[in-house]
């Protein structure tokens, strides 16, 4: 059953950084060059940043499975009688 909850997590975070991760991409087909004005003002900082957006569906996935092992992790680890 616990491998059901940490589904759930990873499935919930994935969307949500996936979620995240469009209104990026909108952003930036809108007309509002968002990676090019990271890369010009910060360099390769921003090139970092572009792709911590572009990995945001995996670590919201981790941190969903993360955030449902602290929430639950009594539950998770006790053993029914």
């Amino acid at each position: 059953m616990k491998y059901t909850y940490y589904a759930f997590g990873a499935f919930i975070g994935f969307i949500c950084g996936t979620g995240i991760n469009l209104i990026f991409y909108w952003l930036d087909q809108s007309g509002v060059k968002f990676a090019g004005f990271l890369i010009r003002n910060f360099g390769v900082l921003g090139e970092y940043l572009l792709e911590l957006i572009n990995a945001l569906p995996i670590i919201g996935a981790a941190l969903g499975i993360i955030l449902i092992k602290l929430l639950f992790g009594r539950e998770l680890t006790e053993r029914s009688d």
